[in-house]
């Protein structure tokens, strides 16, 4: 049971110790193949802890460059698909059967860091890519989550759901992606509440845009595709100069990345706070200082006015762009 004061400590933002990491500490994280999960992965593993990297193909570059890490022992990798049941409970019995093993060692954090997204308008999107969306982000993580929490439970371990600032403000082409991690968000604020009772922390970590640098978005291109083979002709003949550019205009995040490159220091100092502290906070939010700018912003301002500023904070192609720039190109 977690006591008054550690949760009044918690509310103001007061950190407590941090707790040394050692190999006798073990971490499931999911979506290792890439982007932040790879990263996560990596640091875990400098801190001396014993990963379970979660990744959807086992045979990925990012698996294998995860298997050749020194200290190979400590770096376990396993195939998960949050949509696929039985690789689930699979992954779950591997790390019973290794606890029981080692009983010496704790299940100290289960981290939900898989995730797809889809960059499209909801009428350009398949039904198919949206259910996509909400069955692996909302879904998938409650699936494992489910399955998990005995594990969590029996060890007091913690639970980080990586969400998103899409669920903290819904931007204009990425509705099922936004609906999802705000979803994510209010389902963790249920979990927390309820897991409370048996000293267990549940944390929700805001890592900020980087999708860049992530393989989250390298179909990009090929959801385009779907989209635009899905379009009756109505919608082809008005949408098309504008899904065009606007899918061009995407081209810098699709394709697939090397799965080492993200490096962000001061979120993985923030990461380890929320892994480590004896007094977590609640949620932490990394962000550049753009996004705190807009995010005052957007609580001050009346509907309308939010609505014209997430539009220049996507800083995203509009139709209204697209046609006027056609226009003038044809009067010239």
């Amino acid at each position: 049971m977690v006591s008054f004061w550690h949760v009044v400590m918690q509310s103001l933002g007061c950190g407590g110790r941090q707790i040394k990491m050692s190999p006798k500490n073990v971490v499931l994280i999911t979506g290792c193949d890439s982007g932040l999960g790879h990263s996560l992965a990596v640091y875990c593993h400098s801190l001396n802890m014993t990963v379970i990297s979660a990744c959807h193909n086992a045979n990925s570059e990012g698996a294998r460059l995860l298997r050749n890490l020194k200290d190979p022992k400590r770096m376990i990798t396993v195939e998960v698909d949050l949509l696929k049941p039985d690789t689930i409970e699979h992954v779950f019995q591997y790390i019973n059967d290794f606890l029981s093993i080692n009983k010496d060692y704790q299940f100290t954090a289960l981290v939900n860091n898989a995730g797809v997204m889809c960059f499209g308008e909801f009428e350009w999107q398949t039904s198919a890519q949206f259910e996509m969306q909400i069955n692996v982000n909302v879904l998938g993580t409650m699936r494992i989550t489910k399955v998990m929490l005995p594990l969590v439970r029996e060890h007091r371990g913690r639970i980080i759901n990586i969400t998103s600032h899409c669920g903290l403000q819904a931007l204009p082409a990425l509705g099922p992606y936004a609906a999802s991690k705000a979803a994510l968000r209010f389902w963790n604020d249920s979990l927390r509440i309820e897991m409370r009772q048996y000293g267990v922390e549940v944390i929700n970590f805001i890592p900020g845009s980087f999708v860049h640098l992530s393989n989250i978005s390298a179909r990009q291109q090929d959801h385009a595709k779907v989209m635009l083979q899905a379009f009756n002709e109505e919608q082809r003949q008005f949408y098309f100069s504008y899904f065009k550019q606007f899918n061009n205009y995407l081209r810098v995040i699709s394709g697939f990345k090397a799965p080492n490159q993200f490096n962000d220091t001061y979120l993985l100092e923030k990461f380890r706070d929320a892994l480590t502290s004896t007094v977590p906070r609640t949620i932490y939010i990394h962000e550049p200082w753009r996004y705190k700018f807009y995010w005052i912003l957007f609580r001050i301002c009346p509907a309308p006015i939010v609505d014209l500023l997430t539009v220049k904070f996507c800083a995203m192609p509009t139709y209204d762009q697209i046609m006027h720039s056609t226009q003038q190109h044809k009067n010239n």
